[in-house]
């Protein structure tokens, strides 16, 4: 019997772990095996940490993305799982850069083609700021490409953060989605919040897959491992382009590990303070006076804090951006002490 394979994808900070969190809520008193597999473009995980508690193996694929430069590692470790756990569904969380279109070529690997079943893209969208990334990154066409083939490949559309978004702006965002993918049902949520079974009754649209297949040349299965050739790698490192243009080329992350304890009002004037080209800023950190870790989510000018009570996860922040001044980050950053 085949894995049913549930794709989620969207960009930085739209919400799709938690909705991988209330999918795995969900599954949890369901009896069956379930696998997660989650890639962070960094070296540093951060929201794998807040899935252990489900009790479901989960897979981290660390620095890079999966729709590139370790995409023969994603194929490799699908393959693993398969043949070690034999689950009923893989969950397979991208990066919020990476292209489905790509993904999937990594997934139609012949060694996997026929042990998995593809359910559906999901694309979770963030409602308050879809219309500003759809235009303000204009001549990155690289990220306004991969923004919309999120949006033109799914099957089904996540609203989300429509709380965030006013009627006209929400308006504006579904008509936009509809013209993108006229054909996958549009869901508006709060928090990711969907009736499960309505989502993991998701089917695939038979045109999004001929759309995906004339992306792909008319060969709907890969016949290499697709991992960044070595001069495409050498002329990345150069700054070059490469033969293969792909956003990942562009956006870069970098980790700190905390000191010890910071004071939390300087920190979170930090979060709100990051230029515009960090696009999201993750971690745990410890306030001064407070036992516990604080899970910090930082997306544009939304800051999110909440107490982490497992003392599991590393002090650690990841920022990812475009042409960030690190050592300008980290000695704002460490101005918080």
């Amino acid at each position: 019997m085949s894995a049913q394979v549930y794709l989620l994808t969207g960009y930085l900070g739209s919400g799709k772990t938690t909705l991988l969190q209330k999918m795995l809520a969900h599954l949890r008193v369901q009896d069956e095996k379930v696998v997660v597999v989650m890639n962070e473009m960094g070296e540093e995980d951060i929201d794998g940490e807040q899935l252990q508690g489900f009790g479901f193996p989960v897979k981290k694929l660390l620095d890079g993305c999966i729709c590139c430069s370790i995409r023969g590692e994603m194929t490799e470790s699908l393959k693993e799982v398969i043949t070690s756990i034999n689950p009923d569904k893989i969950l397979i969380e991208t990066t919020g850069v990476a292209d489905p279109i790509d993904v999937i070529d990594g997934l139609t690997h012949p060694e996997l083609y026929e042990q998995i079943e593809m359910k559906g893209i999901v694309s979770v969208v963030d409602a308050s700021r879809f219309l500003e990334l759809n235009s303000r990154f204009q001549s990155t066409g690289a990220l306004v490409k991969t923004i919309r083939n999120q949006v033109k490949y799914a099957d089904l559309l996540l609203v989300n953060k429509v709380d965030r978004a006013t009627g006209d702006t929400l308006e504006k965002v579904k008509r936009k989605l509809s013209e993108i993918n006229p054909n996958a049902p549009l869901y508006d949520t709060v928090q990711s919040d969907i009736d499960l079974h309505t989502l993991l009754s998701v089917s695939r649209l038979s045109e999004n897959i001929e759309l995906r297949r004339e992306a792909v040349s008319s060969v709907p299965v890969q016949k290499t491992i697709g991992r960044m050739s070595p001069m495409d790698r050498l002329k990345q490192s150069l700054g070059l382009s490469t033969g293969q243009p792909s956003l990942y080329n562009s956006i870069e992350t970098f980790s700190y590990r905390f000191k010890g304890a910071v004071d939390a009002g300087r920190f979170e004037d930090f979060l709100y303070d990051l230029p515009k080209n960090v696009y999201r800023a993750k971690g745990y950190v410890q306030f001064h006076g407070r036992e516990e870790l604080i899970s910090f989510q930082h997306t544009d000018n939304q800051v999110h804090l909440f107490p982490f009570e497992n003392h599991g996860p590393k002090m650690v922040a990841v920022f990812i951006g475009e042409g960030m001044n690190r050592d300008k980050i980290i000695t704002d950053l460490e101005s918080c002490y």
